[in-house]
């Protein structure tokens, strides 16, 4: 468990992190429990259950008070949607990185292939996660998966690949737009755990189908 709420404790630096500037400390001290919390709900979270992990077990596992705890976030859908949101960044921004900028002479289909199995995995890891985050926007009118960032993003990633590989005669030409948003819609956490729990396959056989699909199949 870790130290109780401690005003002298200084945050360890990390990229974003506010500067200890003249009237920066409040941001500080803010930026010091956001990390705190969101960091017991993922330790806790691998453990257990979504629905199991209550608002005291991360007070208690982060050492924040529970008043500063309900004075950030109203319930756990907040702490799971915040969650969701700094992990989804942070690999969204992995895979940019990574695929984003590939070399002139990199085929585009294997390419796309190893981020198909980038993202499943991702899905893996944190399906029980993304999953409970979109049931509770699923009966909400505005709410639109292929409008948010974080699918926009991914379909910046794949749109390009699927452009190259078509330019290096490796595909027909196709609507890469469609294609792309296919492919992500297909590996929606609701999609992966349909498949795992229903019908009984593994993160491999589902890979393998998938890359079949959309990467040997074009």
């Amino acid at each position: 468990m870790k130290q109780p709420d401690d005003p002298n404790t200084q945050p360890t630096p990390e990229p974003g992190q506010p500067t200890a500037t003249p009237g920066g400390r409040r941001e500080i001290r803010d930026y010091e429990y956001r990390q705190r919390i969101l960091s017991a709900a993922r330790t806790l979270l691998t453990t257990q259950d979504v629905d199991s992990v209550t608002m005291h077990q991360i007070a208690k596992e982060s050492g924040v008070g529970q008043g500063t705890l309900y004075r950030r976030y109203t319930h756990m859908g907040d702490i799971c949607s915040d969650l969701i949101k700094s992990t989804t960044q942070q690999f969204v921004g992995t895979l940019e990185e990574r695929y984003g900028s590939p070399a002139p002479d990199a085929r585009g289909l294997a390419i796309l292939e190893n981020c198909i199995r980038d993202l499943i995995a991702f899905v893996d890891t944190h399906v029980s996660l993304l999953a409970w985050i979109s049931s509770m926007h699923a009966d909400k009118r505005q709410y639109n998966i292929l409008q948010k960032p974080f699918f926009v993003r991914l379909h910046r990633i794949l749109v390009p690949l699927l452009e190259r590989a078509i330019a290096q005669d490796d595909i027909e030409p196709l609507d890469v737009t469609l294609t792309a948003n296919i492919i992500l819609i297909t590996l929606m956490p609701e999609s992966y755990l349909f498949h795992k729990n229903n019908l009984g396959y593994t993160k491999e056989t589902f890979t393998d189908g998938i890359c079949r699909l959309f990467v040997k199949g074009l």
